[in-house]
C-alpha cells in the first residue's frame, strides 16, 4: 500500500506541463524557414508576401523573438497576421508558443504641431 501511495503521489509532482504559467510576448510574425533573415527587404525584417509563400512551401508560422523564432500553435491563428507587429498570450514549450490570444500592436500615430 505504501508503494502504491507513494507512486501516485510521484506522479501527481512530476506531472509533465502541469505547472505552465501564461506568458506576453510583443514581436513580428514571420516563418521557420528565413526566420530574422528575410532577403526581401533592406531592412531583414519579415516581408508579407515571402513570410505567406515559405509558410505555403512547409515552413510554420513563428514569433520573432530577441534572436530566435518560436514556432505559433495553432497554425490557424498565426496565418492572418504575417509580417505583422502581435502581441502573443500563451504557454511556451520547447520552442513552441500555445496561443490564447493574439492581438495586434497598432503602430503609434505621431501627432503633428
Amino acid at each position: 500500500m505504501k508503494i502504491w501511495c507513494t507512486s501516485v503521489l510521484l506522479l501527481a509532482v512530476f506531472q509533465p506541463g502541469h505547472a505552465q504559467t501564461q506568458k506576453t510576448w510583443e514581436s513580428l510574425v514571420t516563418d521557420t524557414h528565413c526566420g530574422t533573415n528575410c532577403q526581401r527587404t533592406s531592412t531583414m525584417t519579415p516581408d508579407r508576401a515571402c513570410v505567406r509563400r515559405c509558410v505555403k512551401q512547409g515552413s510554420k508560422y513563428g514569433l520573432w523573438y530577441g534572436n530566435h523564432v518560436y514556432v505559433l500553435e495553432p497554425q490557424s491563428k498565426a496565418s492572418g497576421y504575417a509580417a505583422e507587429n502581435l502581441r502573443v498570450t500563451g504557454e511556451m514549450s520547447n520552442d513552441t508558443i500555445r496561443i490564447t490570444s493574439i492581438t495586434r500592436i497598432q503602430a503609434q500615430q505621431t501627432q503633428s504641431q
